[in-house]
């Protein structure tokens, strides 16, 4: 995954910032943000974070589809 895909599915860039000796990227889109953490040019790690979703209507298919991609087993 790049920063050009995210982009290319309307995810903003909202916050860059320097840590350490890394820099992160931070996009958003609706309650999904993905930060991009690079040492100088080099991309270590990419990574997802959901926010709080207090109330959102979901069918039963689209439930089967999510739980696999958010690491929820079925028993």
């Amino acid at each position: 995954m790049t920063e050009q895909q995210l982009k290319g599915l309307g995810f903003v860039l909202t916050e860059s910032y320097p840590h350490d000796e890394f820099n992160t990227n931070r996009y958003k889109k609706g309650v999904l943000e993905v930060e991009f953490t690079y040492r100088g040019d080099e991309l270590i790690t990419y990574d997802l974070t959901i926010s709080e979703v207090n109330s959102m209507p979901i069918t039963f298919d689209e439930l089967k589809i999510l739980s696999p991609i958010l690491g929820i087993r079925g028993e």
